[in-house]
Order: structure tokens, then C-alpha cells, then sequence
């Protein structure tokens, strides 16, 4: 009997059962209005904060980008002014043709680098001599062409001087080359190129450059000027043939801000002018004899 009536009991719970499971699986209500708003609200935000997380994202690379270019853009400027206002290059040769600033040519190179001078005020070529002390304590020149006799840097408080030499030590006899020289004008800012004054020793022979005189195409300037730039970017160009195996060339550039160019005004204040010389060889007999 006792048997019997727990079975009565478990066929009495099993409808119960069945409604709980229903016929085809666990019973799922369904949602109410309230409720289906509520996870669709859930969705939304959700959406929202991916979105608001991938702008930032977003944002954050496009910052770090743009300091990057900042930072490689400073550098760059930071290597320019370290390179100085006046420059000296050399293109790579096959024939030993080399740059060096002390006459001994112990350490030959391809470029050389003067330091900047960070304010350059006017003044004119007479002073460079510093003979009654226009400059402080410069160097004195009892001769302005004195100063083509000093190698290597020997900058004065206003004025860049630079000596240095090329050679041809090349290891075959016949390897008689020439070269292009260039002295370019790398960069001018406020017009501050129109008042220099550029003087390039060439063994010994010195030559003063200036840009023509205003409003005139050509005209030469009336106070301490030999020749005009060849252009508004190139102070000179010239071709130095027959440079034989041995031979030195020596050359002194020395740039300054000359204050009795009518140029030389208020306006200009703040400016800045790089320079730069640049040696190419064009050819040699032995290149010709390899064609």
C-alpha cells in the first residue's frame, strides 16, 4: 500500500513537471515592453562606448603622429643649425679627390662644417682687420688678405672665415680631372642675403661677391664689391680645369653683413642666410680613356 500511494504521489506531480519543462524544452517567458526597452537601451550604450573608446583611439594616433613629425622636424632643424651658416661638400669621386681643413690633408673628407655665428650684426670689411679694436678681441690683420693665411675655422664675433683646401691624390698619374665649384645660397630669410658680402680666396687671389645693386639687373654695387652673385641663389660657378695629380687648391671664404650697403636696413633685422660650397668633379683623362 505504502508503494502505492508514492507512485499516486509521483503521477500526481508529474502535470506540474511537464508545465515547468513545457512539451519541447525549458519555458522562456516572454518580455515584457519594459524589459525589451531596457536591453535595448543596454545595446545602445554598449554600442556608444565602443564607439566613444575607438575615437579615443582615434585621436591618440593622429597626436602621437603628429609629434612625431614634430619631433623629426625640429631634429632636422636642430641638424641644419648644427651644421652651421657655411658648409663645404664634396660629391663621392673614383679619383682621390679630397677636402681638408689643415694643409697637411691628415684627415681628408668630404665635407666640412663651420659653426654658426647666432648673431651676426653689420659691420664692414675694414673692421674685419681689427686694427683699432672694431671687433674686441678678434684676431688683427695688418692685411685684410691676412686672413686667407690662417687654416681651418677662425670665425670673429660678425664674421665667418673658413679656410680649407681640395686636392688630387689620386694613385694614377694620369688621372688629370676638373671640377665644378658652386657657392649656393642655401637659404635667406628676411632679406638678409641682400646685404652680404661674400670674399672667396682662391690660392692667395681674393674676389668679393654682392648681389646687383637694387632696382638695376646688373649693376654692380658701389662699395666693396668685385662681382655680382651669378643668380639670386648661386654666389658663384666656376669650372677648375688641368687639376693634376698633387695639386692643392686653397680657398678662404669669408661672409659678413656689410653695413654700408644700402641693403643693410632695419628691415633685415632678425634675418638669416646660409651658405654652402660645392665641389663636383666633372671629368678626367681617365674616365675619358675608359669610354
Amino acid at each position: 500500500m505504502g508503494k502505492k500511494k508514492k507512485a499516486d504521489k509521483n503521477i500526481n506531480q508529474s502535470p506540474l513537471s511537464v508545465s515547468a519543462q513545457g512539451d519541447k524544452g525549458p519555458y522562456i517567458p516572454a518580455l515584457s515592453m519594459a524589459d525589451a526597452s531596457k536591453r535595448y537601451d543596454v545595446n545602445t550604450t554598449a554600442e556608444k562606448v565602443r564607439r566613444r573608446d575607438f575615437l579615443i583611439r582615434l585621436v591618440a594616433i593622429i597626436l602621437l603622429a603628429l609629434l612625431i613629425i614634430l619631433g623629426i622636424g625640429y631634429c632636422s632643424m636642430e641638424i641644419l643649425n648644427k651644421a652651421g651658416r657655411f658648409t663645404v661638400s664634396l660629391t663621392p669621386n673614383e679619383y682621390g679627390i679630397s677636402l681638408s681643413d689643415n694643409p697637411d690633408f691628415e684627415n681628408p673628407t668630404l665635407n666640412l662644417y663651420a659653426d654658426p655665428i647666432e648673431e651676426m650684426d653689420n659691420i664692414t670689411k675694414k673692421w674685419i682687420q681689427n686694427l683699432n679694436g672694431e671687433l674686441g678681441d678678434d684676431p688683427v690683420y695688418e692685411d685684410f688678405n691676412d686672413i686667407d693665411k690662417i687654416w681651418g675655422q677662425h670665425n670673429g664675433k660678425n664674421y665667418i672665415a673658413y679656410t680649407f683646401g681640395v686636392k688630387n691624390a689620386s694613385a694614377g698619374e694620369d688621372d688629370v680631372v676638373s671640377y665644378r665649384v658652386t657657392l649656393d645660397t642655401n637659404y635667406a630669410y628676411k632679406g638678409a642675403d641682400e646685404a652680404v658680402r661674400v670674399a672667396v680666396f682662391k690660392n692667395g687671389v681674393p674676389t668679393i661677391y654682392a648681389k646687383p645693386k637694387k632696382g638695376t639687373p646688373d649693376g654692380l654695387e658701389d662699395f666693396e664689391a668685385d662681382k655680382n652673385f651669378v643668380s639670386d641663389d648661386i654666389v658663384m660657378d666656376e669650372i677648375r680645369s688641368d687639376f693634376k695629380v698633387g695639386e692643392m687648391d686653397r680657398y678662404t671664404v669669408v661672409i659678413w653683413l656689410e653695413g654700408e650697403d644700402p641693403e643693410c636696413v632695419n628691415d633685415i633685422m632678425g634675418g638669416e642666410a646660409k651658405f654652402s660650397m660645392n665641389f663636383t668633379v666633372i671629368g678626367g683623362k681617365s674616365s675619358d680613356n675608359a669610354g
